[in-house]
């Protein structure tokens, strides 16, 4: 597995009091997506742990990190909670199980293992 961009980049739009756009870039080292990335493995439920600590790393921990139970799964739902600024809600999801065929780091370990680094720039 390998990373082509040297940085992660990720575009934040910020609304100013004029109500104009501005859009500010933060960035996230290469070094540090890749180990995220690289840890897909293990099974289901060593992969909702290993997201689960990604999280916690990031500052999602607590009240803001949740398992939700999901019926007929062992494994639930991790739901990471980053409080806004109004009632609007932005959903982001990935799913971090995979097919017993192949380590499903295209589908989807590479979606999961990005959220923590979502939340990173945004809080």
């Amino acid at each position: 597995m390998k990373l082509t961009k040297t940085w992660a980049l990720v575009a934040i739009l910020m609304w100013s009091k004029a109500s104009e756009a501005q859009f500010k870039f933060l960035t996230i080292r290469r070094e540090i997506i890749q180990q995220r990335l690289q840890a897909y493995k293990g099974n289901d439920r060593t992969r909702e742990a290993t997201l689960k600590t990604l999280f916690e790393s990031v500052g999602c921990r607590g009240d803001k990190l949740v398992e939700q139970p999901v019926k007929g799964l062992k494994e639930p739902n991790l739901i990471c909670t980053l409080p806004g600024q109004t009632d609007s809600v932005v959903v982001v999801g990935a799913h971090y199980d995979h097919a017993e065929l192949g380590d499903g780091v295209a589908d989807n370990w590479s979606g999961a293992s990005l959220l923590p680094s979502f939340y990173q720039v945004l809080s």
